[in-house]
């Protein structure tokens, strides 16, 4: 089985938990994979602690909140689009406006999800983000 590493990055430690539980037995499968695609799940509370994650470990995706104390989610984004280029970058946030959205897109983000969300968004977001990067590493190989 594949595994993903995933960064989670919420000043509030109840998202994060959330985010835990909603994906922390979530499986992704394809029909052209013979195993299935789960998800290792780390957390930071901070842009900061982010960027300490990011430099230190081999993340795949970051699932970023934009409103976080310190440096913005969009600050972390312009970091992740120069030194981490594979990494995808999943926008999650309440202040949800379309420049928002807009401008995270023009940064790198692959995907933009709005709080409140339900579990099945989430899924799906994970799902279609699993997909993109299992086809570009294939397409590099």
């Amino acid at each position: 089985m594949e595994q993903l590493k995933v960064l989670i990055v919420d000043d509030e430690p109840g998202i994060r938990s959330g985010i835990k539980r909603i994906l922390g037995k979530f499986m992704v499968s394809f029909p052209f994979l013979e195993d299935d695609i789960s998800f290792e799940l780390l957390e930071a509370s901070t842009g900061e602690e982010a960027l300490e994650v990011v430099k230190h470990e081999q993340i795949d995706i970051v699932l970023l909140d934009n409103k976080l104390p310190g440096i913005q989610g969009v600050e972390v984004l312009d970091y992740m689009k120069t030194n981490c280029p594979d990494t995808l970058v999943v926008m999650i946030t309440s202040y949800a406006s379309l420049e928002l959205a807009v401008n995270a897109t023009n940064k790198g983000a692959y995907d933009f999800v709005p709080k409140p969300f339900t579990p099945q968004e989430l899924k799906t977001s994970m799902e279609s983000i699993t997909k993109h990067l299992f086809l570009k590493r294939m397409t590099k190989r």
